[in-house]
C-alpha cells in the first residue's frame, strides 16, 4: 500500500513538473526608427519575454509599435496602428496591420514606415520577407502597384541617400581670371560649412577647370558661422606657402567665399590663421575684414 502511495506521488509530481518548468523565454530583436530629422535610419535592441502563445515576429512587430525607449530616436510607423495578426510561411512573415497604418504625410515618411516593418521583421532568423497588408488587403505603393513581400533593405545605402545634399563649388577657370560653378553631390556627415571648403580642397570634376590657389600644406583647422559670417581657420602653411601675387590671391579668396555664400545663412566669409587675423593673404589683397560675395567674379 505505501509502496502504491509513492509511486502515485511520484507520478503526480511528474505530472506537475513541466507546468511548473515553463517559463517564458527571452529574446533579443533589433528594432528600426529614425532619428528626429529623419535623416538617419537607427536601431533599437531589445529583449523581450515571449510568453507561451506568442511568437516571436508577432512580439518583435508589437514591440516596434510601442515606439522607442532611446533618447533621441523616432517611431516611423503612424500613432493607434495595431498588429491584426502575423503568419510566416516559406520565409516570408506576412504582417496584417489596422487601418491607421496609413494617411502617411508623404512618400518619405511611408517610406520610412515600410522599411520599419520589413528590416525588423527580415532580422528574425528564418524570415527572408515581409509582406504589408492593411486590414487584409495589400499594402499599395505610390506607383499604385502593391509592395508584395519585401526583402530588407540596405540601411547604410538608404542612409547615405538620405544624407546626400547637392552643393556649388566655385573653382576657377583655365585662365585663372574667373571662378565657374561646379555642383556636387556630398553626404551631409559634418556641417555643410566644412564639407564645402573640404571639397574645395580636393580639387574639381569639371575638365577645363583648375584648382584654388589653397596650399596642399594648408590644413583646415575649422569652420564656423555666427551672425551670417563664416569664420574660416586654416593653418599657417596657408600664409607661408602661398604662391603670391594678386591674382593668385584672389584665386584663393573667390572660390571659398562664393562657395560658401551659396549656403543658406552665409552672406560674409573673415579668414583666420590659427585663430587670428592677419593683414594680407600674400601681400596684396587686405586679409583681416570679411569677404562679400562676388558676382563680378563669376563666369558666366
Amino acid at each position: 500500500m505505501k509502496k502504491t502511495m509513492v509511486v502515485l506521488i511520484m507520478l503526480s509530481l511528474l505530472a506537475l513538473t513541466p507546468a511548473c518548468l515553463v517559463k517564458d523565454k527571452t529574446a533579443t530583436v533589433t528594432l528600426y526608427y529614425t532619428n528626429k530629422d529623419n535623416s538617419q535610419i537607427l536601431t533599437e535592441t531589445r529583449e523581450v519575454k515571449l510568453s507561451r502563445g506568442q511568437t516571436l515576429p508577432q512580439l518583435s512587430v508589437e514591440e516596434l509599435l510601442k515606439g522607442p525607449k532611446t533618447e533621441g530616436l523616432k517611431s516611423t510607423i503612424p500613432d493607434n496602428t495595431k498588429l491584426l495578426n502575423i503568419k510566416v510561411k516559406d520565409k516570408v512573415a506576412t504582417v496584417n496591420l489596422s487601418g491607421d497604418f496609413s494617411g502617411f504625410s508623404g512618400m518619405m515618411a511611408e517610406s520610412l514606415a515600410v522599411i520599419s516593418i520589413v528590416n525588423t521583421l527580415t532580422d528574425l532568423e528564418g524570415i527572408e520577407k515581409a509582406h504589408i497588408l492593411v486590414d487584409d488587403y495589400e499594402l499599395i505603393a505610390p506607383s499604385g502597384d502593391p509592395y508584395g513581400p519585401l526583402a530588407s533593405y540596405d540601411i547604410e545605402q538608404i542612409n547615405r541617400d538620405l544624407n546626400k545634399q547637392t552643393i556649388t563649388l566655385y573653382f576657377p577657370d583655365e585662365q585663372a581670371m574667373h571662378v565657374i560653378p561646379e555642383k556636387r553631390d556630398v553626404v551631409k556627415n559634418e556641417p555643410l560649412e566644412v564639407i564645402v571648403v573640404k571639397e574645395l580642397m580636393k580639387g574639381h570634376e569639371t575638365p577645363g577647370l583648375t584648382e584654388p590657389t589653397i596650399p596642399k600644406e594648408a590644413k583646415l583647422l575649422s569652420v564656423e558661422v555666427k551672425d551670417e559670417v563664416a569664420y574660416v581657420d586654416f593653418s599657417r602653411d596657408l600664409i607661408e606657402k602661398h604662391v603670391g601675387g594678386s591674382t593668385g590671391e584672389m584665386m584663393t579668396i573667390a572660390p571659398i567665399v562664393n562657395s560658401l555664400t551659396e549656403l543658406p545663412g552665409i552672406k560674409k566669409v573673415q579668414f583666420l590663421v590659427e585663430g587670428k587675423k592677419e593683414k594680407t593673404l600674400a601681400g596684396h589683397v587686405i586679409f583681416d575684414e570679411p569677404f562679400e560675395r562676388s558676382e563680378d567674379w563669376i563666369k558666366e
